[in-house]
């Protein structure tokens, strides 16, 4: 054989088994026919060998090849960070996993998608510790008594109690038509009253300064409470039905009755619990 085949068989076998050493083939059977289909070349290439010598050629070629070939592991699953409870969600490595991070695992959560650092009880499910009926993260005022009815805040709504008190709701002179200040007014406050009307009725209550008869004033108190209530059910959505007028005219005051900034303070419209 000439020189130049020998030398280009032997380069090609041990092409061979240099895929082997570098990791190009993975599978010890193919790995071992290349180191075969080597020995066997290189044995004939260099010395012309018989066959007998060829054939221990590719023997010792696939036992080198079979050596060289690198063994593959299957990559270990990663270790679970928890045991995995029964009716747990696994994921695909066998492992319970909590999708929102609140400490219980999904499969057993009743609440899945609480906000991030919010308190849950057991079963997953944001607390409400005051027993109120409204969640510990929408409630203003935790810690309200047991039994206690309270708006949409949390917050209790004790008879007597003025929710709102609007000094700046006033009307046109000697009249109780509502002027454009004073409907603004009620329209910042709607909101808040019409937490508090779903739970319990509130007294509208109607207060005049000290000018004029006391009788007139009371009369008109009551009028310009009714005019409130109108709008407030008309531009507030409010049940009317959960709304008392009452004409206080000038019997309660908040402030002195002597001076015009007393006078205007006087003049008021306070929304009260009435139960």
């Amino acid at each position: 054989m000439k020189i130049s085949v020998k030398l280009t068989a032997a380069v090609l076998a041990l092409g061979v088994l240099s895929g082997c050493a570098s990791h190009q083939v993975a599978d010890r059977l193919v790995c071992a026919t290349a180191g075969a289909i080597a020995g066997g070349l290189i044995a004939g290439a260099m010395n012309e060998a018989e066959s007998d010598e060829v054939g221990m050629g590719i023997a010792a070629g696939a036992a080198v090849a079979t050596l060289l070939c690198p063994v593959q592991h299957a990559p270990e699953a990663p270790a679970c960070s928890m045991d995995a409870p029964e009716g747990a969600l696994l994921d695909a490595n066998g492992c319970a996993f909590d999708s929102d991070g609140d400490g219980v695992v999904d499969g057993l959560d009743q609440c899945p998608s609480t906000p991030a650092g919010v308190t849950v009880d057991a079963l997953g499910c944001p607390l409400d510790s005051d027993g109120d009926g409204v969640l510990d993260i929408n409630d203003d005022c935790p810690g309200t008594p047991v039994g206690a009815t309270v708006d949409s805040k949390g917050c209790e709504l004790v008879v007597g109690t003025t929710i709102v008190s609007l000094t700046g709701v006033n009307f046109e002179t000697n009249s109780a038509v509502l002027t454009a200040h004073a409907k603004s007014e009620l329209d910042t406050a709607i909101n808040r009253l019409a937490d508090a009307t779903d739970v319990v009725n509130v007294r509208v209550e109607g207060h005049t300064d000290s000018r004029g008869a006391a009788a007139y004033n009371e009369t008109l108190s009551l009028h310009r409470a009714e005019s409130v209530i109108h709008y407030l059910v008309n531009h507030g959505g409010i049940d009317a039905a959960k709304l008392i007028a009452v004409g206080m005219g000038e019997g309660s005051p908040v402030a002195s009755n002597d001076t015009s900034a007393g006078r205007a303070m006087n003049r008021r419209v306070d929304f009260v619990v009435s139960q």
